[in-house]
């Protein structure tokens, strides 16, 4: 009886393990993305003054989205941190 118990209890920690690192990995894709974002949004910004008649709308929507996915990021972070043991 006292191998099933240990049995399951390897389970449990290993699944622990898989979703930390899950999370993680998620957290690294959405900063990866975000990284990207900011670079589109430069030389979104770069061509606004170059032609400021074209707005900045395009450009407020690229950093909002920019910042929506480093926040993205950083819940997913935590939510690694916070896998417990139940």
């Amino acid at each position: 009886m006292m191998a099933g118990t240990r049995f399951g209890n390897e389970l449990r920690r290993w699944y622990r393990h898989a979703q930390r690192l899950f999370h993680v990995l998620v957290g690294l894709t959405f900063l990866a993305l975000a990284v990207a974002g900011a670079w589109v949004s430069f030389g979104e910004w770069r061509d606004y003054l170059r032609t400021p008649s074209a707005g900045v709308w395009r450009f407020g929507i690229l950093v909002g989205f920019t910042v929506m996915l480093v926040i993205l990021g950083l819940y997913s972070f935590l939510k690694a941190r916070g896998v417990r043991e139940r």
